[in-house]
């Protein structure tokens, strides 16, 4: 698709790993692929952060509905193109709807569990300025969830702020819904 802003190049396709090429050929979107092209240049790394990303997303304690929007939130603030045109199929199934997404930024969503909305500002603040996270922003994260519960909420939000690094970069998205 593309070739960033040549902040950090995109390893050329043949060039990558065979791993990796192997992904590369079944990723669906242009975004994703360019993604992988990205992260070739150290693919050590980026094996270990991929396989610790996916682990935490499918063996959390927060359910897929909630993972992924919170991984939208932060994707939100990081204004990651790539990052807000995924949609875990998982969290489409537990009923995760567009206009659920569209909620995210809502003082009151309607459609928002309590936990999810506790979340979700959790997660938004953390990625964008953790001092503002309030007291009451914790009494509301605690009252829906426990602290392993929190921990793992913290830990995804963090690896979710892999967006701000392809923007940098310079990574498109050919359709992003959002």
């Amino acid at each position: 698709m593309g070739e960033g802003n040549g902040f950090v190049p995109l390893v050329p396709l043949e060039e990558l790993p065979d791993d990796l090429r192997a992904q590369w050929e079944v990723t669906p979107r242009a975004g994703l692929q360019d993604f992988l092209r990205l992260m070739a240049n150290a693919p050590d790394f980026f094996r270990g952060f991929s396989d610790l990303n996916g682990k935490i997303r499918a063996n959390n304690h927060l359910g897929p509905r909630t993972t992924e929007l919170v991984r939208l939130a932060v994707a939100q603030t990081t204004r990651c193109k790539v990052c807000l045109a995924g949609r875990s199929p998982a969290a489409i199934e537990a009923g995760m709807t567009e206009e659920l997404i569209a909620e995210i930024g809502a003082d009151t969503p309607r459609q928002m569990t309590p936990a999810e909305h506790a979340a979700v500002m959790f997660a938004s603040k953390f990625a964008t300025d953790h001092l503002a996270i309030t007291d009451a922003d914790k009494a509301a994260l605690r009252e829906h969830f426990d602290a392993e519960q929190v921990v793992e909420l913290a830990l995804f939000t963090v690896l979710c702020m892999v967006g701000r690094f392809t923007m940098l970069v310079g990574l498109e998205e050919e359709s992003c819904p959002i």
